[in-house]
C-alpha cells in the first residue's frame, strides 16, 4: 500500500497510544513528548516515567495533531486529555513512510 493510501485511510481517525508502545515503536515521538516544557507541568510532586506517557493522536488531512498526559494523572487519563488543547502538530510531509505504516497498522488493528 502506498503512503498516500494509508494517509487517506487514517484521516478522521484518532488513536491513543501508551508510553510502552511509543518506546518500542516511535522513539522520536516519546523523546519529543517527554522533552516538552509541558511534560509533567503542574505535577512535579509525581514521578512520571516515559512509559507512563499517553498520547492522543488526531489524524487530519494536513497531518497529525497531538495531546498528551500520563498514567496516574490525578484527574484521570480521559479527563486530562479532554481538558487540554493540542500540544502540537506535524505535516504529513514530515512523516516517513515507515512511521505512517506503523500508525496505520495500529489503527487498523484496533478497529
Amino acid at each position: 500500500m502506498r503512503k498516500e493510501q494509508m494517509i487517506a485511510e487514517l484521516v478522521g481517525k484518532t488513536v491513543v497510544v501508551g508510553g510502552e508502545w511509543l518506546l518500542e515503536n516511535d522513539e522520536e515521538m516519546i523523546e519529543w513528548l517527554t522533552g516538552s516544557k509541558y511534560w509533567g507541568r503542574g505535577h512535579e510532586n509525581i514521578e512520571i516515567k516515559p512509559e507512563d506517557a499517553v498520547l492522543e493522536m488526531h489524524f487530519e488531512s494536513g497531518g497529525v495533531a497531538y495531546k498528551a498526559t500520563f498514567e496516574g494523572h490525578p484527574e484521570g487519563v480521559e479527563q486530562s486529555l479532554n481538558n487540554q488543547n493540542m500540544w502540537g502538530d506535524d505535516s504529513w510531509k514530515d512523516w516517513g513512510t515507515e512511521y505512517i505504516k506503523k500508525y496505520y497498522m495500529l489503527v487498523k488493528n484496533n478497529g
